[in-house]
């Protein structure tokens, strides 16, 4: 896996500040979970979404799993500040969970499918340390659904070299309405996956709109040096684009939608 954003301190920072941006309208969305049962995070990162888990259901026996050595310490460290201090973090790779068979009542992993190369055997892990009846929920987008008014053919340019960027990282931007199929093809059972829409416009709501573009401003912008090392792409144009979406807000007629899978099942 090619986590192309990177592993840096800052990045850990604002993989905590994007969560508490989404924590009430995506993180914890239709979440029931039962107090005293088990949840487990694959590709855990630095802890911010298992820290939201944990505050909305203080029962929860939480446990977590990433490949990277410092994400596993930050959010050791993170979650302590929390007070969660029993929390089972483990450095590892989610298609070899580290845990026994039918260890958990809850999977749980949101922008994670999308930088693997075979998510069929990740997903053949969540399964097997899922217990009978537990559910497993899964959250991707598809990037090509993150679309602006006015429309810009840099801006265009920018989000299909993104797509490139994590196609080349041997990852797959266009997940998000593929997990169904991937879930049924796993052998799990009662699957849903619901497409979750938000559309910010400055005639509706000018500071949702800021809020929206600085959010995806702050995982993107970091992207294009990247693209450029790797893919040879156009720096003019891709600043372009930037700049152009960045803009939105200042514009009247300015607006931006995105769609988002939410896909559920049982093992």
């Amino acid at each position: 896996m090619d986590y192309i954003h990177g592993y840096s301190h800052q990045e850990q920072e604002r993989l905590l500040q994007q969560a508490e941006y989404l924590r009430e309208k995506l993180i914890l969305k239709d979440l029931d979970y039962q107090a005293g049962e088990s949840l487990l995070e694959i590709g855990c990162g630095a802890g911010a979404v298992l820290g939201i888990l944990g505050q909305a259901f203080p029962s929860l026996k939480l446990a977590g799993i990433d490949l990277e050595e410092k994400q596993i310490e930050y959010a050791t460290n993170h979650l302590k500040t929390l007070n969660f201090a029993n929390v089972d973090l483990r450095i590892g790779d989610a298609a070899n969970l580290p845990w026994q068979d039918n260890q958990f009542n809850y999977v749980y992993a949101i922008w994670f499918m999308e930088h693997l190369n075979n998510p069929q055997q990740v997903l053949a892990e969540a399964k097997r340390v899922l217990r009978p009846g537990g559910t497993i929920t899964l959250t991707e987008t598809d990037y090509r659904t993150i679309l602006i008014s006015p429309e810009s053919a840099d801006y265009r340019y920018l989000m299909d070299t993104l797509c490139e960027l994590l196609l080349q990282a041997q990852g797959n931007p266009y997940i998000g309405q593929s997990l169904g199929t991937l879930l049924n093809q796993t052998g799990f059972n009662e699957i849903s996956n619901q497409p979750i829409s938000f559309h910010y416009a400055n005639s509706l709501n000018s500071q949702e709109l800021q809020d929206f573009i600085e959010y995806v401003d702050s995982w993107l912008a970091p992207t294009i040096n990247l693209a450029i090392a790797r893919l040879g792409k156009d720096p003019q144009r891709l600043n372009a684009g930037l700049n152009w979406f960045r803009s939105i807000p200042e514009r009247d007629n300015g607006a931006v939608s995105v769609t988002i899978y939410r896909a559920i099942a049982t093992g």
